[in-house]
């Protein structure tokens, strides 16, 4: 007993990079160097229920055959915010993919979506946000952006009213188009209003297609996507542009909570910077460690 002891508080006192606690899909590190193991055990087993979700959801395995396993890593918040990304990294003759979670001391943010991202791994930055953002409003955290509390619906209902809506053509598959880019491999987000506006926008309207079509047509459309098309009326039958519109009637069809709209409104005309930020803590999200 003494000796078991002995050596998990050795182990306690090794640099976090140096471990690694593997799953039958996972691969965990601790980037911070401060999670106790009963902790990084909790962090793992959420993750996992998140994403055997996701994939009960599209009704999918985790490739973990063809493509390995996914290194889920637990990393600080990034400037106080907590987030997390994907990205695929290379490592010798192979590419691996690596799930970073920002953010770990309450509960974390944006681990559904990216997750997903991790399963439906494409080029497309809005093919990636269809799929990934209402995984999040299902299976993950309320206070992950883009929805900051609210609700994707909401945030483009408020969007539209002050004018600052993008036509989905606009929403083009790379990080620039985004309001974005990258660093060392990482997204960074270079022009924040856009960004919510795209991201509120894609999750929304991924909403609406899982409602009108459901997971089966979204899973054909990421497969068809592959060599950088979105084939809208091979899956969906109509063209992007009549797609958009048939959306944008469903969301004036629901007769938004005008209150919670106009919330929404009265912080993006405040500062559209700051407005995910200040409406996480319209609903309390300062308890969520942002």
């Amino acid at each position: 007993g003494a000796a078991v002891v002995g050596a998990l508080s050795l182990l306690m006192f090794i640099p976090a990079t140096l471990l690694a606690m593997e799953t039958d899909v996972f691969v965990v590190r601790d980037l911070t160097g401060t999670l106790s193991v009963d902790r990084q055990a909790a962090l793992t087993k959420d993750a996992r229920e998140k994403l055997d979700r996701v994939l009960r959801f599209y009704d999918v395995g985790p490739k973990v055959d063809n493509l390995g396993k996914i290194r889920l890593e637990f990393d600080e918040p990034r400037g106080g915010t907590y987030s997390t990304v994907f990205i695929m990294l290379k490592e010798g003759n192979r590419r691996v993919r690596v799930v970073r979670v920002f953010g770990v001391d309450k509960e974390p943010q944006m681990v559904a979506h990216k997750l997903t991202h991790a399963i439906f791994i494409s080029p497309d930055k809005l093919v990636r946000n269809m799929m990934g953002i209402p995984m999040e409003v299902r299976f993950g955290n309320p206070l992950t952006f883009p929805m900051c509390g609210f609700r994707s619906d909401e945030w483009v209902d408020a969007f539209r009213r002050k004018q600052s809506y993008i036509p989905l053509s606009d929403l083009g598959p790379d990080h620039e188009q985004w309001g974005m880019s990258t660093r060392g491999g990482v997204p960074v987000v270079l022009d924040k209003p856009r960004q919510h506006v795209m991201y509120a926008e894609s999750g929304s309207f991924g909403e609406y297609l899982l409602a009108s079509h459901g997971a089966e047509k979204m899973r054909r459309f990421w497969r068809l996507s592959e060599g950088g098309k979105r084939p809208w009326e091979e899956v969906f039958g109509l063209p992007l542009k009549d797609l958009e519109a048939r959306w944008l009637q469903s969301l004036e069809a629901k007769k938004p909570d005008e209150k919670k709209v106009e919330a929404l409104l009265h912080l993006l005309n405040r500062n559209p910077k700051d407005a995910c930020s200040e409406a996480q803590r319209l609903v309390g999200a300062s308890a969520s460690g942002k």
